[in-house]
């Protein structure tokens, strides 16, 4: 009996171990449009459509932070115009004529997706849409989000509104890398006791309380666009960025996503800081070799199947005096063939240029050595004689250099 049950035990636990395999490796996402971004390199671990030019709804806002934070005082005092206040959609609930700090503005913006918080920061900034609107056109050029164009700061349908999936991802990892972004996105709640009353506001981003880890960031919804959620989430300091565009289940589907990156990637310590990697040559130094360590640690994640290179780019060589931690060469990571990343390769000590007393007191060493070998006496001759010629040409040479350059 007690056998029996054993085997059972067996046969159950096996089972539902693969049935946990199966449920890692599978990834069923409803979207239009999806990308799973790592935000360190910003490389793409997964994606469907993700060039495909979409309505962004809400998800427009991340723009229009980062802009307000670039170019903004946070503690300046922004008065609400009737236009702000009349905007449709979500809202922030402002009433024209009450003032407001940028600040308090920006968490109207991020955590109840206000509309009218968005053209209340937009004519703050830009003196009107229009100068604000040309501003965030101009900042996704800058990241790189070639085939992004703003009509507006808040996101509702427009003709020429759009991004990609690809293009999203690409600002969130911008913004995310703005201290005061993060603290907003990951607030759940906030009293907010400014303005013409008080307000309690809630992040609209579910994810935030209900799944471990989930730390941002923006959710969106129009008729054109559909559900649409640019989701961060770290576990065991990996950082993931996922965007979803044209979904029915935005924060079923950003979950699917962050929870197949934390599944099949391992965060690797690829690159350890001052570790020793290679060496240089140096000319006319003390020394004729620098060892040459790395400037940073890099971690990055890397998939079951994938492998990682590292390639080591430095000089033939390098010309004494080396000072110690100054940057030779680079080393660039690859993960399948391609290039991720890199970081500096710095020489671990000084190296101070060669000196005739340098020279002088190596001639010495050897003909220490040397006295002691048989045939002393000839081989101490011959080497005197050699490297007294090469002393000479050496004092020649820079005396020749001294005057040119006088």
């Amino acid at each position: 009996m007690l056998k029996k049950t054993l085997i059972l035990l067996f046969i159950f636990v096996t089972v539902c171990s693969g049935f946990a395999r199966a449920e890692n490796i599978s990834l069923n996402v409803d979207a239009r449009a999806y990308v799973l971004m790592e935000p360190v390199t910003g490389r793409i671990l997964i994606e469907k459509n993700s060039e495909e030019k979409r309505a962004m709804a809400s998800t427009t806002k991340i723009m229009t932070a980062i802009i307000a934070l670039e170019r903004g005082n946070l503690e300046s005092k922004v008065r609400v115009s009737t236009k702000a206040a009349a905007i449709g959609g979500s809202s922030f609930y402002l009433r024209a004529g009450e003032t407001m700090s940028l600040e308090n503005l920006l968490y109207g913006l991020l955590l109840p997706s206000g509309n009218d918080a968005a053209v209340a920061i937009a004519e703050h900034i830009g003196g009107n849409e229009k100068n604000f609107v040309d501003l965030m056109n101009l900042k996704a050029l800058e990241i790189g989000a070639l085939n992004t164009h703003f009509m507006n700061p808040h996101g509702l349908d427009e003709p020429g509104h759009y991004t990609t999936a690809r293009d999203l991802a690409m600002i969130a990892r911008y913004a995310w890398g703005i201290p005061k972004f993060r603290e907003i996105v990951q607030t759940r709640e906030k009293i907010i006791n400014e303005g013409s009353h008080s307000r309690h506001i809630y992040n609209t981003n579910r994810l935030l309380w209900s799944k471990i880890g989930v730390n941002g960031i923006k959710t969106g919804y129009t008729g054109a666009a559909g559900r649409c959620l640019v989701a961060s989430a770290a576990r065991n300091g990996f950082q993931l960025i996922a965007v979803v565009l044209g979904t029915g289940d935005h924060f079923g589907n950003s979950y699917k996503l962050l929870n197949y990156g934390f599944s099949h990637y391992k965060y690797e310590h690829v690159v350890v800081k001052d570790r020793l990697y290679t060496t240089a040559r140096v000319e006319n130094g003390i020394l004729d070799i620098a060892l040459l360590v790395a400037g940073e640690d890099i971690f990055l994640p890397v998939g079951e199947n994938e492998t990682v290179d590292l390639k080591m780019v430095v000089p033939d060589s390098i010309k004494a005096p080396v000072i110690k931690n100054q940057p030779i060469g680079e080393i660039q990571v690859f993960i399948k063939g391609k290039q991720v990343c890199k970081t500096v390769l710095k020489s671990a000590q000084d190296i101070r240029e060669k000196t005739f007393f340098d020279m002088f007191y190596r001639i010495i060493r050897e003909w220490l050595s040397f006295s002691e070998a048989p045939f002393g006496a000839f081989l101490l001759y011959k080497y005197y004689y050699v490297n007294i010629t090469i002393i000479k040409g050496w004092i020649f040479r820079k005396n020749k250099i001294n005057i040119e350059s006088t």
